[in-house]
């Protein structure tokens, strides 16, 4: 019972932190067929680049949204779900203005490659901020080459979302332990630009099936100096069920490439004597 009671307590820590950066992003969507509407929850999280806030998702995301779209879908009552940083306003989530254009996405199947950002500034981030939500800066930035002592893949699975058909959506956040695992025979090139874990034994107590899960971060937790250190190194975008199997998208590599982009923005907006708008 006692090792018990600290696995929780070091659980619960965990989620304290790592919440800290997780949003959901939520929505509505009509479709043209039919009468009834359709709820989605997105998993992402907040990162700092040049020290400006960018929300991180997977690419293909907003790939089936536009395909959405041109098929003749609405969305509408958008988003940002900021419980898990300890939101202190009665679980009120954040109105958000979407526009798929201010998207950057890099997103190929074949290459592997399923990355999606867009910059959150202004009033939004004050938002976010007063709610408990912090970005992760470089500092935080880690890879999954380098050593460490668990793997943990955060995000909302599609099996624990209901919808009230009014107002009210629920969902459970969930932390789901992986263990590093090698490349499924079917993925082919895409291997080349991720990397594989496999939900470890004692998965099913928290999660039976990570779909919806995508977008979500997976962070490498050390002990270093008897402190844990975690740092977000991937970016969920494929699960294959029959082996448990998730395929990530490395992250540091995508935040890097960012930098330079931020930063001739920032110039830019400097020059102007403006501010920055979404990258």
């Amino acid at each position: 019972e006692l090792m018990s009671s600290q696995m929780t307590n070091f659980t619960e820590r965990v989620a304290k932190s790592i919440g800290r950066h997780f949003v959901t992003l939520s929505c509505v969507q009509h479709r043209p067929e039919s009468d009834e509407t359709h709820i989605h929850i997105f998993s992402g999280f907040f990162v700092a680049v040049k020290g400006e806030w960018f929300y991180m998702t997977a690419g293909h995301i907003l790939r089936d949204i536009r395909s959405a779209i041109e098929g003749g879908s609405t969305f509408d009552v958008w988003r940002f779900g900021d419980q898990t940083a300890g939101n202190r306003f009665q679980d009120m989530a954040i109105p958000y203005a979407f526009d798929i254009e201010q998207w950057f996405v890099l997103e190929d199947a074949e290459a592997g490659l399923d990355y999606a950002t867009v910059h959150i500034g202004g009033l939004y981030r004050k938002q976010l901020e007063a709610g408990g939500v912090t970005a992760l800066d470089k500092n935080a930035w880690g890879d999954h080459l380098s050593e460490h002592g668990h793997w943990v893949l955060a995000g909302i699975p599609k099996e624990t979302v209901s919808y009230d058909g009014k107002t009210v959506i629920s969902a459970r956040f969930v932390m789901a332990p992986l263990t590093s695992a090698d490349a499924p025979e079917s993925a082919g090139r895409k291997a080349e630009n991720k990397f594989y874990a496999k939900l470890a034994d004692d998965s099913e107590r928290c999660v039976n099936d990570i779909d919806g899960m995508s977008g979500g971060p997976v962070f490498t937790l050390r002990l270093v100096d008897e402190t844990w250190k975690y740092n977000v190194i991937g970016v969920q975008s494929a699960w294959y069920p029959s082996s448990r199997v998730v395929a990530v998208c490395p992250f540091a590599t995508f935040g890097e490439a960012l930098e330079p982009v931020v930063e001739e923005a920032l110039q830019l907006a400097s020059e102007a004597g403006g501010t920055t708008s979404a990258a």
